[in-house]
């Protein structure tokens, strides 16, 4: 009897370890949490922001931003680079929306300058 008991325990605790390990649910941090992608997205970006004259200067830094804010899953991140991107081959004034949208996003989610 005590056998079976400490087989189904054993059955059933390695069931319990498996399902939790088994979410398929990309989490996001929170906007409050920086990870370590969308600080590198929010650094690159004031390094460069200034720079970004030309509608040339504003896609390359757009896509360099990108390469870590596409796979940042703090919230708004991905989201606001993808914006920047869109404003870095528009307008002076839609690059300015972009850039501050984004610059918002990296301060909300504590990025310190």
């Amino acid at each position: 009897m005590r056998t079976r008991i400490t087989t189904a325990l054993a059955a059933t605790l390695l069931l319990a370890t498996l399902t939790a390990c088994g979410s398929s649910e990309p989490e996001t941090t929170g906007p409050k949490k920086l990870d370590a992608e969308a600080g590198f997205a929010c650094d690159d970006f004031a390094a460069d922001y200034k720079a970004a004259q030309t509608t040339t200067a504003r896609v390359d830094l757009a896509n360099k931003v990108n390469k870590w804010a596409q796979e940042s899953k703090t919230e708004r991140i991905a989201e606001m680079g993808a914006a920047l991107a869109r404003g870095s081959e528009g307008s002076a004034d839609a690059w300015q929306m972009s850039a501050d949208g984004f610059a918002q996003a990296c301060l909300d989610a504590g990025w310190k300058a």
